[in-house]
């Protein structure tokens, strides 16, 4: 039996994460899809570079230094930043001179599955293995029709262009149509971003905000104004709150991407646009604790008739009312405490932003080379 040796180059974090799960599983669906003559090898090797690097062509690169230096036969590398080819969101992309692929795991949206992503490194590797003559059914106008084995399910459709390039045979996977896909990608960015886990670093925010509102809450003022405020007022309130502890973060943490010559305008943007709802979610769900705690709080430490004769309330205390104080003392909470709060993890939340983990990665990258010489 003929032995192919396949390596798999992650992004270091999120997608090396994925491909690894992936493992156990590859070399069977190699044979069950390509060629069950063929006992298939599979390297998984973390690389920097294929998070860190500003285009497709860097990635490519790196992928064929690696067949190189580790003789393997086939090369797939998974990165989480979003790769373009002018206006179009790739997908994935084969070279099959330089035996060669790229999958970009933004592209696939906000929850790239376990199975999508194998099922595309099979489709890489499908490629790479028939060349031109590979199987998968499509139209004329190159969108994937249904067949046994296919792509268009992830993000339908899901068209493929073949190009020479010089002596380079070359097929891309574009996300149809472009406004789709941008927006694809960007909840992709989001997703590996993982804002919940950004959201342990506001341990000492909560504890803050909860003291402040507490000690708010000591007096009637909130209590008569929860009762006299139209609901307007309660959503005013609350995005005024989430979106001034997002700006506070971004200022505090210089997460936001100036221009430079690092990165370009189209990447910078949707750097930015990234960070911005990364920092969202994870504000929004640091809302909702606070919201329960204080819903709690206010619940069984202030009694009806407590909450009626020390307020302008003229009616029954209804479970209304005390929402409606929860809600306020939530949001007068983050606006006081939290912001005056500095988050624990420094780090942790500058990995909301992608420019920080390519620099790192690319520091990494250039010490690993340096070791090397």
């Amino acid at each position: 039996m003929r032995e192919m040796k396949v390596g798999i180059l992650p992004a270091p974090e999120f997608p090396e994460k994925m491909v690894r799960r992936l493992a156990e599983i590859l070399p069977n669906a190699f044979k069950d899809y390509i060629d069950d003559t063929v006992d298939w090898n599979i390297e998984i090797k973390a690389d920097p570079i294929t998070g860190a690097a500003e285009t497709a062509d860097e990635i490519t690169e790196k992928a064929e230094r690696e067949i190189q230096a580790s003789n393997f036969d086939y090369v797939i590398s998974v990165t989480d930043l979003p790769i373009f080819s002018k206006k179009d969101v790739v997908l994935a992309s084969s070279n099959l001179n330089k035996k060669v692929s790229q999958i970009s795991l933004p592209a696939f949206g906000f929850k790239p599955m376990r199975k999508r992503l194998k099922d595309t490194i099979i489709q890489m590797m499908k490629d790479l293995y028939n060349g031109k003559s590979n199987s998968m059914e499509e139209k004329e106008d190159g969108v994937f029709s249904q067949s046994k084995h296919k792509i268009s399910r992830l993000l339908s459709p899901i068209r493929r262009k073949m190009t020479e390039k010089s002596e380079d045979t070359i097929f891309q996977y574009y996300v149809m149509p472009r406004l789709n896909g941008k927006l694809r990608i960007l909840m992709g960015m989001v997703h590996a971003n993982r804002p919940l886990k950004i959201f342990s670093s506001f341990k000492k925010v909560i504890a803050i905000a909860f003291a402040t509102g507490a000690y708010g809450l000591i007096f009637p003022s909130l209590w008569n104004l929860s009762v006299v405020y139209e609901p307007a007022r309660y959503i005013i309130l609350m995005f005024t709150a989430i979106g001034s502890m997002v700006l506070w973060i971004i200022l505090v943490h210089n997460l936001w991407e100036k221009p430079s010559f690092w990165n370009k305008r189209k990447i910078r943007r949707m750097y930015n646009a990234t960070t911005i709802i990364t920092l969202s979610v994870a504000v929004v769900f640091y809302y909702i604790i606070l919201f329960v705690l204080f819903f709690l709080s206010v619940r069984l430490l202030i009694p009806e008739q407590l909450f009626s004769s020390q307020s302008v309330l003229k009616e029954k205390v209804t479970l209304e009312n005390y929402i409606h104080l929860t809600w306020l003392v939530t949001s007068f909470a983050t606006l006081g405490g939290a912001i005056g709060a500095g988050l624990e993890d420094d780090e942790l939340v500058s990995k909301a932003t992608y420019s920080y983990r390519q620099h790192k990665r690319y520091e990494e990258s250039k010490q690993e080379t340096d070791q090397v010489s």
